[in-house]
């Protein structure tokens, strides 16, 4: 995350120590050898932060979540803490390679034995955050993990590989991934999938057995890099539309997908396949939006993008209240304070129940996560209702 000051302690049974600052005492600094040695002697998994200076999102998780009581001490009771810098460590760029991580903060539960546990990218409040600690530490009770990946540590595969993770950076052409995934004999392999997520086209037999098998994808690797996967699988399939707007076409084209993208998350993934399509290439937030009600969308994150991407369009007021009565099927105590927030703040002028409601839902995480202005601030906005 942001640079953190460091004071140090003596860790039981290893070597000097460093503990984070800045009110997120339950992470420590030590070498990954030192770390899995403390969790073998404590029976617990290793929760890592992987972060960078002037990432606006880790600080964020540094300021709002790690801090807040609840998350820190089911940090410190169920979890060994720590964090690399993945741009100024070497470890960094040894666990990015290894579990091909590419936005952050993103965040790894690993066994004491180095076996992934679980994966999550990107902030989010603290409520949710502890549901997704939770979920970890009940994966790692049960022995469930993401058995794809090594349990080394270290830079390892081609070298067009290894130099997508230094300091450099360097992008492999697509016929070198291309031919590399020729001469792979199983498609299931831990290099396999992560050429597959590097390949910008992927060969027609790969993709036919990557969506056969999506489950057993997800089960061995998580959904990181199988997001990765998805996205490129996605994208292409998106060309295939006409340039010019049609929604009967998308419709179709919506019903074909439905046979190929088997899983318990096709929702999502249509809704994905929707936002792409009628906001981000057609700007066209009214459809979206409308498609969104009629397929029961509830996710609070689709209506947070079309917040920021549909600015212009929800001036208008007949495209404001259809967006207002999506949320209210949608929006409860649990979604975002970004999303309360900035919804409230759209529905105050034409729906001042609903703005206080969800002002007052927002008010109330405020509070928990220890955010005291927003808390005050949001208190006001209720006030003047």
């Amino acid at each position: 995350m942001i640079k953190k000051t460091i004071q140090f302690l003596l860790l039981a049974g290893l070597l000097p120590c460093a503990a984070y600052s800045q009110d997120s005492t339950q992470f420590i600094k030590a070498s990954w050898k030192e770390l899995l040695a403390k969790a073998q002697k404590e029976h617990k998994p290793i929760f890592v932060d992987t972060y960078f200076e002037g990432c606006i999102a880790c600080k964020e998780m540094d300021v709002k979540v790690f801090p807040s009581k609840e998350v820190k001490e089911y940090m410190k009771q169920n979890f060994i803490n720590t964090g690399f810098d993945v741009f100024k460590e070497e470890f960094g760029f040894d666990i990015c390679s290894r579990y091909m991580l590419h936005g952050f903060p993103t965040f790894l539960v690993i066994s004491p034995e180095g076996k992934l546990v679980d994966i999550d990218l990107g902030y989010n409040d603290a409520d949710y955050f502890l549901e997704f600690l939770k979920k970890a530490n009940s994966r790692y009770q049960k022995s469930e993990f993401h058995n794809g990946f090594a349990t080394k540590i270290v830079k390892e595969g081609p070298d067009w590989y290894q130099n997508l993770y230094t300091k450099k950076r360097v992008l492999p052409s697509d016929s070198v991934v291309l031919a590399f995934m020729q001469q792979q004999k199983d498609k299931m392999s831990e290099m396999s999938a992560k050429a597959m997520s590097i390949c910008r086209k992927m060969p027609v037999e790969w993709r036919n057995y990557y969506l056969q098998n999506r489950n057993e994808y997800n089960k061995r690797f998580g959904k990181d890099l199988n997001a990765g996967i998805l996205d490129k699988l996605m994208s292409a399939d998106l060309k295939a539309l006409p340039a010019t707007y049609d929604a009967t076409a998308f419709e179709a084209f919506i019903a074909q997908k439905s046979k190929e993208y088997t899983g318990d998350d096709w929702n999502k993934i249509k809704m994905d396949f929707a936002f792409s399509y009628f906001v981000r290439t057609h700007k066209q937030t009214k459809p979206f939006i409308e498609f969104a009600i009629a397929n029961k969308d509830r996710s609070s994150n689709n209506i947070r993008m079309i917040a920021m991407y549909g600015r212009e369009e929800l001036n208008n007021p007949d495209v404001k209240a259809l967006l207002l009565n999506w949320a209210d099927e949608t929006l409860n105590e649990h979604s975002s304070l970004e999303v309360l927030s900035s919804v409230g703040d759209m529905a105050m002028n034409s729906n001042k129940d609903q703005a206080k409601k969800y002002f007052t839902w927002a008010a109330l995480k405020a509070g928990v996560m220890g955010l005291t202005g927003q808390e005050q601030d949001l208190k006001k906005r209720i006030a003047s209702l």
